[in-house]
């Protein structure tokens, strides 16, 4: 199983948070206003006792309630602008709560990627075939989930009101400085997960992948012969792994360089 990680838990803290500069315009905010006020005001309404409602009709009661606003200096508008970076926050949590990610590279040889993501070396690659139906499961042209996309790096970060973002705004863009990595990210809905493991601050999701989407097990430069010896007899316990090739990276004799060979 793979585990799918919310972005606020990545080791960027700019991970899924561009610059939201507000939620909407102005005239959207007061198309806003003007339909879910009336149905807030009605659920208030509807708790006047009978008796009452015979001498204040629904048209009234919201009329003397926007008078009753206005003579306390109370602008609707203003007050859901205060909200913003409370709104902000509440979207980045859910968003966190409801989505996990799973990241990718291009290069396997990545001396830096080998030192942070592969316990200096002594870990393992698991080399996948991005071609494999599992990474691209999408379930209609909108899906935003399911499918293998490339990250973008940019010297700027991403700044907009919320309603003119796109997804690429949101989890497909990340600082030029991590460039090197050349990811490709995989999202699904952490409701779907296998496997949850309690743990703090986020959940442990896991996902189930089918064995014959590996190509290749690459072992770090470091990887003992006891990790060498566990990866063959895993790989030997399954037909589906027949095709798996396994590799090791070796330091370059005279560069500083990852030569990815077969063992």
């Amino acid at each position: 199983m793979l585990r799918y990680t919310p972005l606020g838990g990545f080791n960027d803290p700019f991970e899924g948070r561009p610059e939201i500069t507000d939620l909407n315009t102005r005239e959207e905010k007061i198309e806003i206003i003007s339909t879910v006020f009336p149905e807030e005001a009605k659920k208030i309404y509807d708790q006047i006792p009978e008796q009452d409602k015979k001498n204040l009709s629904f048209q009234d009661f919201v009329f003397l309630t926007e008078k009753l606003m206005e003579a306390n200096g109370i602008d609707i508008l203003k007050e859901t602008e205060k909200a913003v970076p409370a709104m902000k926050d509440m979207f980045h949590k859910k968003f966190d709560e409801h989505v996990g990610t799973l990241c990718l590279s291009e290069v396997p040889d990545s001396i830096l990627m080998w030192s942070h993501y592969g316990s200096s070396h002594t870990g393992f690659v698991i080399g996948f075939n991005a071609h494999h139906p599992h990474f691209h499961e999408r379930r209609s042209p909108d899906d935003e989930l399911r499918h293998l996309r490339r990250v973008l790096y940019r010297d700027a970060r991403p700044s907009a009101r919320l309603s003119e973002m796109d997804w690429t705004d949101l989890v497909l863009t990340k600082s030029s400085h991590w460039s090197y990595e050349r990811e490709w990210r995989i999202m699904r809905d952490l409701a779907d997960a296998k496997s949850v493991i309690p743990c703090k601050p986020f959940p442990v999701h896991l996902f189930k992948f089918p064995r014959d989407a590996i190509t290749s097990i690459i072992l770090g430069a470091r990887a003992t012969d006891e990790t060498e010896k566990s990866i063959i007899s895993i790989l030997q316990s399954n037909e589906q792994y027949r095709s798996t090739i396994l590799k090791r990276a070796i330091p370059n004799d005279s560069h500083f360089l990852l030569n990815i060979m077969p063992t």
